[in-house]
């Protein structure tokens, strides 16, 4: 039988019951007063039938759809980020559904997917946030309309209720632990001209710490062209660090941005036979794949994916049940101890 023909009066007929009855019992409804008999009937009639609940039917009854939007810029920046996964199963177990939509960092496809979920009538819209360009124009419609929506991470522009990172006290963080294994000459190795909110709020947090400790310093950048894919990224970086390394006052110890950038330090510092971490240490950021795979494993700070999971989901179905305040969360990251700083040491010499 085609699925579209199976109908409540369809199952009210065979089950010889009312259809106010049938619908009572295949939506669970606790005013129901059919026996266990009765409801065991309607439900297999329903089975055999192949029934399933007109959902769009529902949603405009209801006005509601039980579904989320999760709109990310590509899935490896988001694996960093968030845990997806656990997202999902969280939502499901809240009887949630989940659309995803990847933008590529494309600003006009993210106002397409915020539109599509917008006319599918999702209840609310996790946005994770990738690299800022011009303000997203949807967005600021639908905060205007204070319609349920959160990002995971900051605009630098935009006002919006978020989840976040505490960039800065990961920077911190990281100088604190070079600093505690007795480096004393640090660099940083960052993308040039970065716009990026959480690589400026990493770089802040370890130079406030660099600053406090009255420690010398240098900064080292790469071209934002590297950054197009992650092999260009580690063959870039290698380059860049073997002309670091070879100077005579090169650092003690480099601050990556991120674990790939780290990987290319650790490569050049291998061919030019300099021990990691006895006369270099290096810590990266976002405990990815990469840092664990590195030909030495790295020192890096990990974002907490699965807490703004939780938190995300939590104060989502908050603001669409209309029970949320404005929201403005940071989530401490966690320093992950690897061989790239292992041991303590004082100087290069």
């Amino acid at each position: 039988m085609n699925l579209k023909e199976v109908t409540l009066r369809e199952i009210s007929k065979r089950a010889n019951v009312s259809v106010s009855t049938v619908s009572a019992i295949l939506n669970n409804n606790p005013t129901c007063f059919a026996g266990e008999k009765t409801r065991k009937k309607v439900i297999e009639i329903a089975e055999q039938l192949g029934y399933y609940p007109n959902l769009l039917y529902k949603s405009l009854r209801d006005r509601k759809t039980n579904t989320i939007g999760l709109i990310i810029p590509h899935f490896y920046y988001s694996e960093i980020t968030v845990d997806i996964e656990l997202l999902e199963t969280i939502l499901w177990g809240k009887g949630y559904h989940l659309f995803i939509g990847y933008t590529r960092n494309d600003l006009q496809k993210e106002e397409g997917l915020i539109r599509d979920f917008l006319s599918r009538r999702v209840d609310g819209i996790i946005f994770v946030v990738g690299q800022e360009r011009e303000i997203n124009k949807e967005i600021e419609k639908i905060i205007n309309k204070k319609y349920p929506f959160i990002t995971v991470g900051r605009f630098r522009n935009l006002k919006t209720d978020f989840i976040s990172t505490d960039y800065f006290k990961g920077g911190y963080i990281a100088g604190k632990h070079l600093y505690e294994k007795g480096y004393e000459k640090f660099g940083i190795l960052f993308g040039e001209k970065t716009e990026d909110l959480p690589i400026e709020e990493r770089k802040k947090g370890f130079l406030k710490f660099v600053q406090e400790k009255n420690l010398n310093i240098k900064e080292y950048y790469i071209k934002k062209d590297y950054f197009s894919n992650i092999e260009t990224l580690i063959e870039k970086t290698e380059e860049i660090g073997m002309k670091i390394l070879k100077d005579k006052n090169r650092p003690s110890a480099i601050f990556a941005s991120n674990d790939e950038i780290a990987v290319g330090l650790v490569k050049s510092a291998l061919k030019l036979s300099i021990k990691i971490p006895e006369q270099l240490g290096i810590i990266g950021f976002d405990n990815s794949l990469s840092s664990i795979i590195s030909p030495i494993p790295i020192t890096t700070i990990r974002q907490k994916k699965e807490v703004i999971a939780k938190r995300a989901v939590e104060n989502i179905i908050k603001k669409i049940e209309g029970k949320s305040k404005k929201i403005e969360e940071f989530i401490e990251p966690e320093l992950i101890k690897r061989e790239s700083t292992g041991i303590r040491r004082k100087s290069l010499n």
